[in-house]
Formats: structure tokens, sequence, C-alpha cells
């Protein structure tokens, strides 16, 4: 009788296990599945379905992942898609992948957050010669124009703004929940350029930038841009080039060299070795950093990282 209980016992605990997991999965399929594209519209996502209840927010490329040119959808990138009510994606020629995701799954709901935003142009890339500039070519990003549109904090309010009005009509019952954090995102956002407007650099103030999306830093700050060095998988600074940008930078006395920590960052320390100056290291917000800090946090550590190498310089 003991045994014949304790068997009744382990199936009755199997059949409520079993149903909990069932319940469970119910529950989370209620939710609204929210994907966004790459980590910087997880980061304006995230600020819009903070206190959202109906909201599974999800993040298709890895967060190690940089911007997103060139990238190839994965197996586990369809199966996530599959599974999106909503995908949310950057815009302006980002998604280089998108038409390949809509041909799969043509019912997707796409935002595009980069609607009614206006783009800067994109900074041409240097190039080494006839040959090699035939050859990058092949290689061109059909842009329409700088993508990197979250790195200007107050597109990037734009662009939380597009995700708060998209997801209030799938989710009519968080609908304040979006409007609220889309308005306290504004304030957060106009105090950085505040901010960025309190260091009042000298007019005519210019800069290199390795990075194409820090040419939004340089608009944020006023800066003019002297050239652009970007370096990808196609191509790379030639010693004529970096010669013709150096002298460029001692004519002009440029004292801004704007790099991220990646390929581009040992060719603005060349440069402003040879100038006498130092790089200013930013953060493109494209990979998920240590302690997973807020677009704001992230966004307010580049201002001040600006204001310290400028505050330097002038000493």
């Amino acid at each position: 009788m003991k045994k014949k209980g304790l068997v009744l016992f382990l199936l009755s605990a199997l059949l409520f296990t079993a149903c909990g997991t069932e319940k469970n999965k119910t529950e989370e399929t209620d939710k609204l599945t929210v994907v966004t594209s790459f980590y910087p519209v997880y980061l304006l996502a995230q600020e819009i379905v903070q206190g959202a209840e109906g909201i599974r927010l999800e993040n298709m490329a890895q967060p190690q992942t940089g911007c997103l040119h060139d990238y190839e959808l994965s197996i586990s990138d369809m199966k996530l898609l599959e599974t999106a009510d909503i995908f949310i994606i950057n815009g302006g020629g980002m998604e280089s992948f998108l038409e390949q995701a809509l041909e799969r799954y043509p019912e997707l709901t796409v935002v595009d957050t980069s609607e009614g935003i206006a783009l800067l142009e994109e900074e041409a890339h240097h190039h080494h010669d006839e040959e090699e500039e035939a050859e990058a070519h092949e290689h061109e990003h059909e842009h329409e124009g700088n993508s990197h549109i979250w790195l200007s904090p107050a597109r990037a309010a734009q662009q939380a703004e597009s995700i708060a009005a998209a997801l209030s009509e799938m989710d009519q019952a968080d609908a304040a929940v979006f409007a609220e954090n889309a308005a306290r995102f504004q304030e957060e956002t106009d105090a950085l350029l505040q901010e960025a407007a309190q260091l009042n650099l000298p007019e005519g103030t210019e800069a290199e930038v390795f990075h194409e999306g820090f040419a939004y830093f340089a608009e944020l700050f006023g800066m003019e841009i002297a050239s652009g060095i970007f370096v990808d998988e196609y191509q790379v600074p030639s010693a004529k080039e970096l010669t013709e940008a150096a002298d460029e930078a001692r004519e002009h006395n440029i004292r801004f060299f704007l790099t991220a920590a990646d390929d581009g960052r040992i060719y603005a320390e060349t440069l402003a070795q040879e100038t006498g100056e130092t790089i200013t290291l930013l953060d493109p917000l494209t990979t998920a950093a240590k302690g997973n800090p807020s677009y704001i946090e992230r966004m307010r550590r580049n201002i001040q990282a600006v204001a310290q190498h400028w505050k330097e310089a002038a000493a």
C-alpha cells in the first residue's frame, strides 16, 4: 500500500508540474513578442517598455555584434523572427538583410524607427588608388545616408517615440506606460543636449572621425569633420593616406580624434601622436556593456569623454 500510495503521489506531482508548465507557456504567449534588430534599437526599446507587463522584449543580433553592415541572418535569428509579433529596426539602410527576412516572413510587422528622421550624409571613405577604389566600390553599402542615428540624442528620442506609437497600437493596455516612458526619455535626451551645449566649443572646431556614427557626435558638439577614416574587412588606410591625414590634422590644428575601441583605434592613435594630441575614445553603443547601463548613461559618458578631452587640451 505504501508503494501504491507513493506511485499515486508521484503521478499527481508530475501531472501538477505538467499543468503548471503549460500554464506558464500560455502566459508567455499572451505577451506581445517584440524583437529588435540589434543592440542600439534594443536599448531604445528597453526605455519604452519599462513597466509594461504585456511585453516580451527580445534582441535578435547578439549584443556582441557591432553595426549590421553585411550581417547575415542565422538559423537562430530566423527562429526568433518566427515568434515575433513586431520587429523593430533602426532603418536608414542599416538592416541590409530585411528583404531576406520579409521574403521568409511576409506577414511580419516591421517598424522602421528612422522614418521621418533627417539622416546626415555619409562621410566618404578614403580610398588608396583607382584599383582599390573600384574594389571597395563593389562592397559599398546601399545606405540612404548615415544610418547611425541612435548616436544623436535628439534623433534617438524620435526613434523612441516611433517605438512607443507602434507598441501602443498593438498593446493598448500598456499605451499609457509607453507614452509616459517616451516623455521621460525625451526629457532625458534634452538634458544630454544641454550638457553637450555647455561645452561651447569654438566655432570651426574640427575632428577626425574613425567610426561612421561619430559624425553625429561631431554634429552634437558643433564640430566640423575634417575627414573620416573607416576600417572594415574590405579596406584599411594606406601609409600615404595616413600621411595626408596627419598633414591635414597639423594644418588645421585638429584637436579631436573620435574613435571607438575597434580596429580604427590604432589609426586614430597614430594620427593623434603625429599631431601631439590624444584620442577621444567613444562608445558607439553597438555592443553590451558591463552592468548593462542604459542608453542615457552610456551617452552621458560619451559627452563627458569629449568634455574631459577638451578640458585637458585647453589646459
